[in-house]
């Protein structure tokens, strides 16, 4: 016998912590509510871990272990009462709740032990240790076995007090973990839990889940005892392996165990395990990693508790929670009546299973009859389990279904659950037809909404039970334009404008039709947005403005003007609207500086606007002609010219002096105000030559040609 090796995070004092109190009082105190010294708590996502390790501080509190399978979980110790530790942790705004580890109870009490008939398997009316039944108040065993009775790969978990996996009719069947070497003390699979060959003792924190008790022996021997061996009795599923994972003690077990129990098989990937047990203290916590299994398809089956009690307005608890894939099961007679213990609930116990005067496995390698929804439950979990191997394309919705639609009727369940019948094995493996393939639709969401002309990713499947997927012979058609597409993939850009309905369909080979429908809308997009803007003054006062056509589908495009007045563009207008295909705008705005932007419109929107472009409408002044540079003595020369613009601001002369055989860099030696036509210039003796320009806010006239002097 080993201790785990826990694979939790852990820092500072709690590193290696192993927490026993809890155990310790339910053995001396069996009646009690909660271990008074812990609480489960959650951190909300993304809490650092010193903010946590304060938390706990606060507390006095050590942390226990953290969990996987619900984010942000730990279970911690407390030093302080546990509603005022409540009260402190909640209050802080990183906490989501803290809540206490309600210890949680078996649903059975064994009777005296020695061998008789299993009535709940087959019912003649027989004698059975002093009960006489009816005929056929049972779950038709026999007649599912006809189809299947089980896969030895198949893996069932039961959670409970732990099982005798020695017992001669659970020995086979009991599993052994694949990537465990026993006895090596090492964590081979590195899951936590060193040297887990056959599951876990969480309750004694060790590698050997065997039972003291007798209840998780009598629980497993229903579910998957060895059938047609010759001995003892026969589970509903005769050929699985069952994983025995002890949480239960002498006194009961706590939902922190519990829970590290859920995360054990999921970790494993087991899709079935059965709980016969609970309390009526609601756990989020517990909830929350219920839910955490779904995403591996697992079905949860619970009893419904032992105390006479509706589940609709007292929920048992794990039984009453509302997450899809638990089923919760009451206990019947070999009569057909609900059991005198039986909780029951409308629409919070789904069916009934038989739980009065049940023979199954039980210690010292024996068998013992026993009564409850402890033993009601693991019916349902091997009707489960045959469920999905026969099946292994199901969901676990499907595998649900599969069980409470196919419910014997019987009056004394009728308004006592959700389907007012006991669990049939034949009725759920589809023992008189063909069950049809499933369709189900990933892509395109319902109403999605996408433009013309953009892809849509169509993605679906089909499984069928018999013939497993058959999503490559899906066949897509629209009610607008017929056959889309096949298979399990495609995606399509040429569906027209308007409301589709999308259907994929499959056909199996006897004949089942099955399919699932999407609505989705095909809309009008808005164009592209234009690009490549550009502006110019083909004459004063004018402006052209261009740009590129990106869309395909515009209506028309609108053109926008500002005026720049000193350092503020002002005046936004809009400047006109062109049809489609267009490409050039001609305006008239007058003199000035102005801007010019475009977009695309048609009746779904616009497309966003381009850059703005900057033009001045002014023109640019003409050049002057006829340059003259004439000696005018003392180290002076006169520059003329001749003025051809009616719109210069003024006009620039650039002077060059000639050294040797070369010209000097040009320099600026006058700027004048407009209509000036002449300058007089002092630049010494010496050769040199002019030039002029006009100017104006439009730009520059180009250069006179250069005229030389030589000034004395």
């Amino acid at each position: 016998m080993v201790t785990a090796a826990f694979g939790f995070s852990a820092s500072g004092s709690d590193q290696g912590f192993v927490y026993t109190d809890a155990k310790v009082l339910l053995e001396q105190n069996p009646n009690l509510e909660f271990d008074p010294g812990s609480l489960l708590v959650r951190f909300a996502p993304g809490t650092p871990d010193q903010w946590k390790a304060r938390a706990r501080e606060i507390v006095g509190g050590q942390r226990i272990r953290a969990y996987t399978i619900v984010e942000g979980l730990e279970h911690i110790t407390i030093s302080f009462p546990i509603d005022q530790a409540r009260q402190v942790l909640e209050a802080l705004p990183f906490v989501e709740y803290a809540e206490p580890d309600f210890f949680v109870r078996h649903c059975a009490t064994p009777n005296d032990t020695h061998f008789g008939n299993q009535w709940g398997l087959h019912n003649t009316g027989q004698w059975v240790n002093g009960l006489t039944g009816i005929n056929d108040a049972d779950i038709d065993a026999p007649e599912g076995w006809n189809i299947l009775t089980g896969s030895s790969t198949f893996v069932v978990a039961v959670l409970d007090t732990g099982t005798l996996w020695n017992h001669s009719d659970l020995a086979a069947n009991i599993w052994t973990n694949p990537g465990e070497i026993a006895g090596n003390g090492i964590d081979d699979d590195a899951n936590g839990y060193i040297d887990d060959i056959r599951g876990w003792d969480f309750y004694s924190n060790d590698n050997n889940p065997n039972d003291s008790d007798g209840h998780g022996t009598h629980t497993a021997g229903t579910v998957g005892a060895i059938g047609n061996n010759g001995i003892g009795v026969a589970g509903v599923a005769w050929n699985i392996k069952v994983m025995p994972l002890r949480f239960l003690g002498p006194g009961g077990g706590t939902t922190s165990d519990a829970i590290e129990a859920i995360q054990y098989i999921k970790n494993k990937n087991v899709k079935v395990s059965n709980h016969s047990w609970g309390s009526y203290g609601n756990s989020s916590s517990l909830s929350s990693a219920i839910q955490g299994t779904q995403s591996i398809g697992h079905v949860f089956v619970a009893a419904a508790g032992n105390d006479t009690v509706n589940n609709n307005s007292s929920p048992f608890f794990p039984a009453s929670y509302t997450h899809a894939n638990i089923i919760s099961v009451a206990a019947t007679t070999s009569k057909d009546q609900i059991a005198w213990f039986s909780n029951f609930g409308s629409t919070s116990v789904d069916l009934g299973a038989p739980g009065e005067n049940i023979l199954s496995t039980y210690l010292s390698n024996g068998y013992a009859y026993a009564d409850g929804t402890s033993m009601a439950s693991p019916h349902v979990a091997g009707v489960a389990a045959l469920v999905y191997i026969k099946n292994p394309g199901y969901t676990y919705q499907q595998v649900k279904a599969a069980i409470l639609d196919s419910t014997r009727p019987i009056a004394a369940l009728s308004g006592k659950c959700v389907t007012g019948g006991v669990v049939n094995l034949a009725g759920a493996l589809g023992s008189a037809t063909s069950l049809p393939p499933v369709v189900s639709i990933s892509s395109p969401s319902n109403n999605a909404s996408f433009p013309a002309g953009s892809p849509v990713t169509f993605l679906g499947a089909a499984v069928d039970p018999e013939e497993g997927d058959l999503s490559a012979s899906l066949i897509w058609s629209s009610n607008l334009q017929g056959q889309i597409g096949t298979g399990a993939t495609f995606i399509r850009s040429d569906l027209a404008q308007g409301t589709h309905l999308i259907t994929a369909q499959v056909t199996d080979a006897t004949g089942n039709v099955a399919s699932q429908q999407r609505t989705i809308h095909i809309t009008q997009s808005a164009p592209a947005a234009p690009s490549d803007p550009a502006v110019s003054s083909p004459s004063e006062g004018n402006a052209q403005f261009t740009w590129t056509d990106n869309a395909n589908n515009e209506a028309s495009f609108t053109i926008q003007r500002q005026e720049k007045i000193g350092t503020t563009w002002t005046n936004l207008s809009v400047a006109g609207t062109v049809p489609a295909d267009t490409t050039l705008f001609n305006d008239a705005p007058g003199v000035g500086t102005f801007r010019y932007r475009v977009r695309a419109n048609n009746s779904s929107g616009s497309s966003a606007w381009t850059a703005w472009k900057q033009v001045n409408t002014l023109a640019k002044p003409a050049a002057p002609s006829n340059p003259i540079s004439t000696n005018l003595g003392g180290g002076q020369a006169q520059f003329s010219w001749t003025d051809n613009s009616a719109s210069e601001t003024g006009f620039t002369v650039q002077r060059q002096q000639k050294i040797g055989t070369t010209w000097t860099p040009a320099q600026v030696v006058a700027t004048t105000a407009a209509n000036a036509t002449s300058i007089v210039d002092a630049p010494g003796p010496g050769q040199f030559r002019y030039r002029v320009r006009a100017f104006n806010s439009a730009g520059f006239s180009t250069w006179t040609a250069w005229k030389a002097v030589t000034v004395n």
